[in-house]
């Protein structure tokens, strides 16, 4: 039998090979900065399948205290992680490079995230039925804290790269995300200054 090895056990030759930039190699600036924004979505939904586990464990009663106070507190833990990757995008893609490729991956949108989906149903669902978990609801409350930072970070990131533009996903951008969250306020929204996206697009005259 053959020994097990580190990247047999991790699938790494799998892993590394599903990264496929639509630009062409040949640009190769460009081609990087599309595989980095695909290489971090991608370690997001691998991360979020694992919260996904955790809360699933949980809704399906079958946790007991200690359990539910390990598996909410994880989860919680790497929501918080991704949340650390939109700010991974933010620090190193700048806006010009990610609206150079944007429009190749044309409809596509995190609103098709079917994991994201869940993982908001997930926890409302928890929070409506909160008596019948163990106790300690303060950690429930931790969870739902996290997912709302990560859904503001998100709405920052948005407003950052593409400022009033429309949203892949046939929606209408940034607005669209703000009515989302609960307790937003769209003049809020309107009282930040000009990002750097609306000053490139300013400078190459789009509107």
């Amino acid at each position: 039998m053959t020994a097990m090895t580190y990247p047999r056990y991790l699938h790494l030759a799998e892993l590394l090979s599903l990264q496929h930039p639509l630009t062409a190699p040949l640009e190769q600036d460009l081609h990087d900065n599309e595989r980095l924004f695909i290489s971090v979505h991608q370690m997001s939904e691998l991360l979020l399948s694992q919260v996904l586990v955790d809360l699933r464990h949980i809704k399906e009663n079958r946790c007991t205290a200690r359990c539910f106070a390990h598996r909410a507190d994880r989860a919680t833990l790497m929501v918080e992680s991704l949340e650390a990757h939109l700010t991974l995008l933010r620090e190193t893609l700048r806006p010009e490079a990610f609206l150079m490729f944007r429009d190749r991956f044309g409809s596509a949108s995190g609103l098709q995230s079917a994991q994201f989906q869940e993982l908001f149903r997930l926890t409302d669902r928890l929070e409506t039925r909160e008596s019948s978990l163990p106790l300690e609801p303060h950690r429930l409350a931790r969870l739902r804290t996290a997912i709302t930072h990560w859904r503001r970070t998100h709405l920052g990131l948005v407003k950052y790269m593409i400022g009033d533009l429309p949203g892949s996903g046939d929606t209408d951008g940034v607005r669209f995300l703000a009515k989302r969250l609960a307790g937003s306020s769209l003049d809020d929204t309107a009282r930040h200054p000009r990002t750097d996206s609306e000053k490139v697009r300013s400078e190459h005259g789009v509107s």
